[in-house]
């Protein structure tokens, strides 16, 4: 992934043919308002990473800080140079394929309604810059644009396989991609230099944060929406939307509905034919416990790869290293979610700092957990020790797991291990396999210890440190 950022342009990404005509239409009217303007250049994310980078590079006197918003880049820039900047660019219909076109179209309009859908949700939390989390919930699939837009044969697998209902998005990544969309993004984000709240919107341990969620459950729910309300997780999405908001569900199904008809107005643009309303009736049939469709292989060499790297003192920063750890356990070993979470001393509190595997689940990238009440992770963090919840000692210990934990995983196996760092605990490693048909076993256990041992002495043998983030 390293070697494809590296290589990554950003004028790969078309833009699409209906843009060129929209735009120069709506540049001949002498009375178009910025915001016009703006929406159509945020309806195609291509011409929208264009205009604001190009407005970044502009050395102007009244912008100190990045410009985070189209109306201020469009406004920087002025319509010529945005005309311009729309012309050079290649245009979708000439450089991809049928299928990839379609699959190109449809990622382009589900970012628009994800921004969308940012913008209504600032503006009812009464955000200082509501245009500013609309920006960075367009480009928050900018990972699967950009393959889409590269040429790499993988996002085709990955789209094909989330045609299945049941099958999540993370799954699909590790067996058809073999890295993370949000990886990859953020990754491109940083190379180009686009605004902060683009680039920590597409980290999942952001996610504690309003800002930022409102981000990635606008992106969530946009999917939904796309897939006709039928992949599983839209009730915890809507609910944990519903709790952020402060409203009741029935109040944030009408707004809903209204993003959605004003999305409507513009699908036929992305080849779409208008998106179903959100079912009243039963939102969250799909968060009911389905058979997993495959489970996670585990890949020695990537298990091997990250215990030579953590042994070898070769990473000197902390972030990294705490990253390859978890790589290594995700993708070394087929444990679906992986989380470290950092240990507040004075609070007592766990919090998630880094994760893997949980790029789509917002709720469950809010890890955090007081141990004020006991409980089994505080026993954890008491003296060094790590626990495989299993069905052997599931009966005598799942009473000791905190109520918050058993609704945040919905799982009743995982293991666990807390971390010492110069004789006192720095912080808690917890996987699972995200579901019961995909079995823990002693294997991958032995493998979570060791390659847990190794992190741990590399983390030692980076010295004292605070918590990342």
């Amino acid at each position: 992934m390293d070697e494809l950022i590296a290589t990554a342009r950003l004028d790969e990404l078309p833009v699409q043919a209906r843009t060129r005509h929209e735009l120069a239409r709506v540049l001949s009217d002498k009375g178009a308002s910025l915001g016009r303007i703006a929406l159509v250049v945020m309806s195609d994310p291509g011409l929208a990473l264009r205009v604001l980078q190009r407005a970044n590079t502009v050395e102007h006197r009244h912008f100190r800080f990045e410009i985070a918003t189209l109306e201020d880049a469009i406004h920087m820039l002025g319509t010529h140079t945005l005309a311009e900047l729309e012309r050079q660019a290649p245009l979708a219909e000439d450089v991809l394929d049928a299928k990839r076109l379609r699959h190109y179209q449809h990622g382009c309009g589900r970012a628009l309604l994800a921004a969308l859908l940012a913008l209504d949700w600032a503006e009812i939390d009464r955000d200082r810059v509501p245009t500013e989390i609309a920006l960075a919930a367009l480009l928050n699939n900018l990972g699967e644009l950009y393959l889409l837009a590269h040429g790499d044969a993988r996002i085709d697998r990955y789209l094909d396989m989330m045609e299945c209902a049941h099958v999540l998005p993370h799954e699909a990544e590790y067996v058809t991609l073999s890295l993370s969309l949000e990886a990859l993004g953020y990754g491109l984000a940083c190379a180009w230099n686009l605004p902060e709240m683009a680039r920590e919107s597409m980290r999942g341990r952001n996610a504690r944060h309003p800002r930022p969620l409102y981000v990635m459950l606008a992106n969530q729910i946009a999917r939904h929406a796309f897939a006709g309300w039928r992949h599983a997780g839209q009730g915890r999405d809507l609910e944990l939307v519903s709790e952020l908001l402060g409203c009741d569900p029935m109040t944030l199904f009408d707004r809903l509905d209204r993003v959605i008809g004003r999305f409507n107005q513009r699908a036929l643009l992305y080849g779409l034919r208008p998106l179903e309303a959100l079912p009243r009736d039963e939102p969250a049939r799909l968060d009911r416990l389905c058979a997993a469709p495959f489970c996670l292989a585990p890949r020695a060499d990537e298990w091997m790869r990250a215990a030579r790297a953590l042994s070898a003192d070769r990473i000197n920063d902390r972030e990294r290293l705490i990253l390859a750890w978890l790589h290594g356990l995700h993708r070394g070993l087929g444990l679906n979610r992986v989380v470290y979470a950092a240990f507040d001393l004075p609070r007592q509190t766990l919090r998630a700092e880094q994760l893997v595997g949980t790029d789509f689940e917002p709720r469950f990238n809010r890890f955090s957990l007081s141990l004020d009440r006991g409980g089994i992770f505080a026993q954890l963090m008491a003296a060094p020790g790590a626990l495989w919840m299993n069905e052997a000692n599931h009966a005598e210990l799942s009473d000791q797991v905190p109520t918050d934990v058993k609704n945040l995983t919905s799982v009743g196996h995982f293991m666990a291990r807390s971390v010492w760092v110069a004789g006192r605990p720095v912080g808690l490693v917890y996987a699972d396999r995200r579901s019961s048909d995909c079995a823990l076993d002693a294997r991958a256990y032995q493998g979570f210890l060791e390659l847990s041992a190794l992190a741990e002495r590399a983390l030692e043998c980076l010295g004292p440190c605070s918590p990342s983030g």
